[in-house]
């Protein structure tokens, strides 16, 4: 709103009045530019999603032709009943079903051993003192550069000794907690204030009273975070399950999907449709738990 005031001489001046400074040119054109380079980069990266979504409905031979055909010309919604229904076991069950099951009896298992330990962990890293805290923290972060793959042939050895092999204890207890979950955790927990736990521990609260009743609940955006990290990374883990589990019946999916695959002829709309059982569960999650993803990360970044 402008108002006008007049001076001694008579002269009326506006206040208030804000004039928009005028853009270059070039300003519209990177502007322009840089919505452009999302747009493309979007496509990209969703191109390979929409393909095998489009290719679970069409005949093999459609998956399959050169030009390829992008959209099928008949929408058969029966390569998911097939996938569901026509993968059986020796005994005669479906497989599909029971894949699915294990997935998310592995992943709920790992997630929640994960937020567990590595919250506590991460509470001693950040709000405890005692000595060595830095130098066992900077340990555990070095860990993470050491390839999974050098530690496959010792990681088997010890389950094989322990007698865990075609168990699911070979699967649960060496993801129980990780290095990242733990770094992830430290780094939002610096940004709490110190003031909340010493009033807590006037009110003569202890060191679990404060993690469990003030410090966990002020943690949720990174926990949720944390969360949907290791349940994709679970519920997507091929090599663990195909190293260690022998029975078809406890395979997960990612590992249920290669049998799919046959020795001379393989259907591949068969297989894009089994994919699309693996792939829409983790979309949902993520659409549901995004904002808390986001949170986390912003957080987490907050004090190092």
């Amino acid at each position: 709103m402008a108002v006008q005031s007049t001076t001694a001489r008579g002269a009326v001046v506006t206040e208030g009045v804000h004039t928009e400074e005028k853009r270059p040119p070039s300003w519209y054109l990177i502007q322009v530019l840089r919505y452009a380079l999302i747009i493309f980069f979007t496509v990209i990266l969703l191109a390979p999603l929409v393909l095998a979504f489009l290719g679970s409905f069409k005949t093999n031979k459609e998956v399959l032709a050169w030009p390829p055909v992008f959209f099928p010309t008949e929408w058969r919604w029966e390569n998911y009943v097939d996938v569901w229904n026509n993968v059986k076991s020796a005994s005669g069950f479906p497989l599909l079903p029971r894949w699915i099951f294990n997935s998310a009896f592995l992943a709920a298992v790992h997630v929640i051993l994960q937020l567990f330990f590595c919250s506590l962990a991460a509470y001693a890293f950040a709000r405890l003192r005692f000595k060595g805290r830095d130098a066992l923290f900077a340990f555990m972060l070095a860990t993470m550069m050491i390839p999974g793959m050098v530690l496959l042939i010792p990681k088997y050895l010890i389950i094989n000794t322990l007698g865990w092999v075609n168990t699911y204890w070979a699967i649960i207890v060496p993801g129980a907690v990780g290095a990242f979950g733990i770094f992830l955790l430290t780094q939002f927990l610096k940004s709490i204030p110190r003031d909340l736990e010493e009033a807590a521990m006037i009110d003569g609260a202890g060191v679990f009273t404060i993690y469990s009743r003030v410090i966990l609940p002020l943690t949720k955006p990174a926990l949720a975070t944390l969360a949907v990290i290791e349940f994709q990374g679970a519920w997507n883990d091929f090599l663990s399950p195909l190293v260690f589990l022998n029975q078809p019946e406890m395979f997960t999916i990612p590992v249920g999907l290669r049998f799919l695959k046959g020795t001379y002829i393989s259907f591949f709309n068969i297989i894009l449709a089994g994919s699309m059982f693996n792939t829409i569960p983790m979309l949902i999650l993520f659409g549901f738990f995004s904002r808390y993803f986001i949170q986390g990360v912003t957080y987490s970044g907050v004090k190092g």
